[in-house]
């Protein structure tokens, strides 16, 4: 159980870098919002939630706003599309390094989980979930020649 980062594409969706200080900002201004109204919902329809980890260089905590598909009521998973970019989301490199992180769901609900990188059978499995419920991910394949991970958040 790790998580693995594939290596970066050569083509993609445009996905402005931000420089820090406005990343900080539109973070801070979405877990704001997705606190005052209680929870959210991707563009796809998918809930959301707010992924705490902990920064893969700087060792200080981040969070970011994801959808998610409920596995069970201890599992979830997770998509590291970034909307097709050729790179990888920040969030992805962060649980490489430190796997243990927080999600916080729209009720308040805070559930401790160890994130994992799916393979094989799971990953297929996964895929054909995620094109049923969320086809918006699954569109996001063809815009990019990177591997698109797919995670799991188990409750610890």
């Amino acid at each position: 159980m790790s998580v693995n980062v594939p290596p970066r594409g050569t083509r993609g969706v445009p996905f402005p870098r931000l420089p820090g200080w406005l990343a900080s900002l539109a973070s801070r201004m979405q877990l704001r919002q997705f606190r005052r109204r209680r929870g959210g919902r991707t563009q796809g329809g998918l809930h959301t939630f707010v992924l705490e980890t902990i920064g893969a260089r700087s060792g200080q905590p981040r969070t970011a706003l994801l959808g998610y598909i409920e596995e069970s009521d201890s599992t979830w998973l997770v998509i590291a599309s970034l909307a097709g970019a050729a790179r990888h989301p920040a969030w992805l490199y962060n649980l490489a390094r430190h796997p243990e992180a927080t999600i916080e769901f729209a009720d308040e609900r805070r559930v401790p989980v160890r994130a994992e990188t799916l393979a094989g059978v799971d990953l297929e499995s996964a895929w054909a979930r995620i094109a049923i419920e969320a086809p918006e991910y699954d569109k996001y394949r063809s815009k990019t020649d990177r591997e698109i991970p797919v995670l799991r958040l188990r409750r610890r």
